[in-house]
């Protein structure tokens, strides 16, 4: 199984500099993340949150139609990630929400 990229240029970039093949979102972003989800091979599908959020119901239609790639959601390059996303991530990993 292989992981892929997408997202913006700058994360694709730092990703393709470990190994890891991608695609910057262009004009198309939706055909993009199906041709990214109908290839056999893919085991993790990284996505930066911009995409994710630009293609939000289509992001959710391919994880509730295929268990693989498993779809990772990361920050863009130089943005803060957002408690809210970390904590939601954390309940789904863990079955329960953790609290400070």
């Amino acid at each position: 199984m292989k992981i892929a990229v997408f997202g913006d240029r700058h994360t694709v970039l730092g990703f393709s500099l470990a190994g890891v093949e991608g695609k910057v979102a262009g004009e198309h972003p939706g055909e993009m993340l199906r041709e990214f989800m109908l290839q056999e091979d893919l085991g993790v599908l990284i996505i930066t949150g911009g995409v994710a959020e630009m293609l939000r119901s289509e992001v959710e239609y391919w994880k509730r139609q295929k268990n693989l790639p498993i779809v990772v959601e990361i920050p863009e390059f130089g943005k803060e990630v957002k408690e809210d996303r970390i904590r939601k991530l954390i309940k789904r990993a863990v079955g329960m929400e953790i609290k400070s």
